[in-house]
């Protein structure tokens, strides 16, 4: 009878015969085609993904692909609509011209100004930024929704949040954990 008799008195033991795996070289495959792509979201907003995160005891990412599909979801089933309005602070032109037979206008010669001291303020944006890894497939449908609405990512993406946080404390919302079988591998082991 072949294989091995596990009664008799050889040397060598089945644990001398299993593969034992080898320590890998990580090449972060995954964050090359999975990039964090960075949103200018109100802080107030990201605090509160991140308060949602920590009090799930989560990771952010994860989290915030949850708020993006559920949002997404009740906003292709028409429960979330978005109201666009004008910003008045964003008023906007551009120049033309138009050749016209009019009298010449005499334009007053400037008076040259004391110089100043040049304005080196400059306001950074850190701490208003959030990067998330939402994956190329969500980022496409998010900047879809805003071309549409012609608003900015950050602002459906904030808008998004927000209903899906506010679904979240009102119940409608349900966050759970799925199981996911993960392939075991023998490391080591002692005698």
């Amino acid at each position: 009878m072949s294989g091995r008799n596990a009664f008799s008195n050889n040397s060598t033991t089945v644990a001398q015969d299993l593969v034992v795996a080898q320590k890998r070289r990580q090449t972060r495959n995954w964050e090359k085609s999975n990039p964090a792509r960075r949103y200018l979201i109100p802080v107030d907003v990201r605090d509160e993904v991140a308060a949602l995160a920590e009090a799930l005891m989560e990771n952010v990412d994860p989290l915030a692909c949850v708020l993006f599909d559920y949002a997404e979801t009740c906003h292709t089933r028409g429960t979330l609509k978005f109201k666009p309005r004008l910003n008045p602070k964003g008023r906007k032109h551009t120049l033309g011209w138009e050749e016209a037979d009019t009298q010449p206008i005499q334009l007053q010669s400037r008076r040259h100004r004391s110089m100043k001291k040049a304005d080196t303020r400059f306001y950074s944006l850190k701490g208003q930024t959030a990067a998330y890894r939402l994956g190329a497939e969500r980022h496409i449908k998010l900047k879809t929704i805003a071309d549409a609405y012609n608003l900015r990512l950050a602002d459906i993406l904030s808008a998004f949040f927000r209903h899906s946080i506010q679904a979240f404390r009102d119940g409608k919302l349900k966050i759970k954990r799925e199981p996911v079988v993960m392939q075991m591998q023998v490391q080591g082991w002692s005698e």
